[in-house]
This record gives C-alpha cells, structure tokens and sequence, in this order.
C-alpha cells in the first residue's frame, strides 16, 4: 500500500449538532442574525464561542394555511415526512 492509498483520520469526534431554525426575515438580516447567534451561544454555557457545538442554522420552508381564514404562516419544525 503506497502513501496515497493512506488516510490519515481525526481521532476526535464531531461536536454535537445544534439545529437553529429561522424564519427569512432573521436569517437575512445580520443583526438578528448576532442577536439569535448570541442567544444560542448563552444557553448553551459559553457566550464568547460556539467551539465544542456545530451550530446548523435552517431556514422554514414549511408553511400552515389555516382552513377558516386561507392564512400562511410558515411552520417550525418537520411534518409531512
């Protein structure tokens, strides 16, 4: 075996996932977005970093209509599947 068929692996695991679920009007504005970031970085014990944490942010892409009205609102979360 030569030293390309090598792969050398981290050692260390991935850091737990954090799953940020946004509506558009947070995800496109940059302060929102520090303020939420900021947030989730004080819940979870440390203000200054996210190291030790892999932060997903994702945007809603699901939505509600309410049958008496005909209202959409975006939903949080996964349905449907």
């Amino acid at each position: 075996m030569n030293q390309l068929d090598q792969v050398a692996l981290n050692p260390q695991p991935l850091p737990p996932k954090v799953r940020i679920m946004l509506t558009r009007d947070v995800a496109y504005d940059l302060a929102k977005m520090q303020k939420v970031t900021a947030s989730v970085l004080n819940r979870l014990g440390c203000g200054g970093c996210h190291s030790g944490h892999l932060l997903e942010y994702l945007v809603v892409q699901n939505f509600v209509v309410n049958p008496k009205t005909l209202d959409v609102q975006e939903a949080m979360g996964e349905f449907g599947q």
